[in-house]
């Protein structure tokens, strides 16, 4: 059996040469024998829902991915670096503004190749949120060691970025944005949007959303590929904004539950997103959302979000 030490090294050696963890301050704060421990520090650039501080479903859910990812590290014997195939997020209720998430992960079942994976996101007083996602063990094809993944790879300083911020009253900003159909100055007022580089387009007819290029969201240094805690915080911001722009009500969605599936790896390059809105009653919507690169006949990821309207 490792040591508690052993792992922990191996982790933090792993956690530090993820662009997205070292921009977000990730942090591991324990390791043992298929359980791994990950902190999220409260930032107010990751903020989004401005009206009450409460950080973004997208960082909860990279936060997730990155410690059910790394705890493949504490359940395997030998070092597998395993993409994740699929993820589901129920979001229990809102993290309280001001203090740290944590994330708890453990592998519940091994095949020859799939790992299944649990996680719970916490604070000290309150579940956050669980999830269940299934990686890909990638064998003969994948890295061969931890040495090999982290070997020359040198995360860039991030902390000359220009910093996220809270902009303009939110629900001013909404009102404008309903009243112009101008849809910039949502992004200005929703931290979390400038974070990760999300913008509005248009495609024809159609609004899209796209995700800029950016080094800070670089997940595998290897390929590289973007992490895939952005893409799900890109397209559930995205369904957000949809339906947002599409409502009448100057609040922001509250998101229920978060389902998404990887296709294909999400090259350090700009990702654009599509959404439909599949269902809405009076009190809850169903988003369905498209991620694509090269071609939209050529999907990264596929999603589902179930929002809670209220009044």
């Amino acid at each position: 059996m490792r040591s508690e030490t052993t792992l922990l090294g191996q982790v933090e050696e792993f956690i530090d040469v993820l662009a997205q963890c070292q921009r977000l301050g990730i942090k591991v704060v324990s390791a043992r024998e298929n359980e791994l421990i990950l902190e999220l520090p409260y930032s107010e650039e990751i903020i989004g829902s401005p009206t009450t501080g409460v950080i973004h479903g997208g960082a909860i859910t990279t936060l997730m991915d990155t410690t059910a990812g790394a705890a493949v590290l504490c359940a395997m014997p030998d070092f597998e670096l395993c993409p994740t195939l699929d993820l589901r997020v129920d979001y229990m209720r809102s993290a309280k503004p001001g203090a740290p998430v944590y994330a708890r992960a453990s592998c519940y079942r091994v095949t020859s190749n799939i790992l299944f994976m649990r996680c719970e996101a916490y604070q000290i007083d309150r579940t956050v949120a669980h999830c269940v996602a299934t990686f890909m063990r990638m064998g003969s094809k994948g890295v061969p060691t931890l040495q090999h993944m982290t070997k020359d790879i040198k995360v860039p300083d991030f902390s000359t970025l220009p910093k996220a911020t809270r902009g303009t009253d939110f629900r001013e900003a909404v009102a404008r944005v309903h009243a112009s159909g101008e849809h910039s100055e949502l992004i200005a007022a929703i931290p979390y949007a400038q974070f990760i580089g999300l913008e509005f387009m248009e495609e024809g007819n159609t609004q899209c959303f796209k995700l800029k290029q950016q080094d800070s969201n670089i997940g595998n240094p290897i390929l590289p590929s973007i992490h895939g805690g952005v893409i799900g915080g890109f397209m559930e911001l995205a369904s957000a904004m949809h339906l947002l722009v599409s409502q009448s009500t100057p609040k922001f969605p509250k998101i229920i539950d978060f389902s998404l599936d990887y296709l294909r790896a999400g090259q350090n390059r700009e990702t654009y997103a599509f959404c439909e809105v599949s269902r809405q009653g009076g009190r809850v919507a169903n988003v369905e959302v498209h991620a694509w690169q090269e071609s939209r006949d050529k999907p990264i990821a596929l999603a589902r979000a179930h929002f809670l309207l209220e009044d």
